[in-house]
């Protein structure tokens, strides 16, 4: 399924699910205002459109807020873990953990720092190093890091709450956790998703 059939139907979908029909929602760093009546998602305080891709995460994510709720239970996962996890997973390896990799193997310090200072991380236990990330509100994610040695390469991994099942599929989980990785190693959050995602795994399929 493509972005834009994507997008429509997450339009169809929170009009006739939202008592509202303006919503402001945080994402990582950037706040955007929903406006149903108008199907636009702005970034604030420039009032420029996001993204089609950005707009499908946002909506998608509201859209399971307004379902099914969210409450972090601490029970943490990988991506293997989901439905469908395994089948997916060389793909969501290729495009998401491998680029993180590589800049953990050349430039760790600056990849933390990126992290924490930029987006606000905090160190948390585990692995060599893990850094605890907030995305959307309340929705917080974990980058985990082993540092390469004499015999063993640099490994990491992205864990979530398994309560983020209920408001997002596997698809969309991808699509997520591919977009934060391409944040954390670029300067534009808005041009990283001019990537194209749906080569990674398509939304709403």
């Amino acid at each position: 399924m493509t972005y834009e059939i994507a997008l429509n139907k997450a339009w169809d979908e929170i009009a006739a699910l939202a008592p509202s029909q303006e919503y402001t929602v945080k994402f990582l760093t950037d706040i955007y205002e929903v406006k149903i009546n108008d199907k636009i998602v702005l970034m604030k305080p420039s009032d420029v459109p996001a993204s089609e891709e950005i707009s499908v995460l946002i909506l998608r994510y509201l859209i399971g807020i307004l379902k099914h709720g969210y409450i972090q239970k601490g029970e943490w996962i990988s991506f293997k873990e989901l439905k469908g996890g395994p089948s997916y997973y060389p793909a969501y390896q290729k495009n998401t953990i491998k680029p993180i990799l590589k800049s953990l193997k050349e430039n760790p310090d600056s990849l933390i720092k990126n992290l924490t200072e930029r987006f606000g991380g905090k160190l948390v236990e585990g692995g060599d190093v893990s850094v605890e990330l907030v995305t959307f509100p309340d929705v917080r994610v974990r980058f985990v890091f082993w540092f390469a040695d004499k015999e063993l390469p640099p490994e990491a991994t992205i864990l979530f709450d398994r309560e983020l099942t209920k408001i997002f599929t596997t698809e969309e989980i991808a699509a997520l956790m591919f977009f934060l990785a391409m944040a954390v190693l670029d300067n534009s959050s808005e041009r990283v998703l001019k990537l194209n995602l749906t080569s990674t795994i398509e939304i709403g399929s």
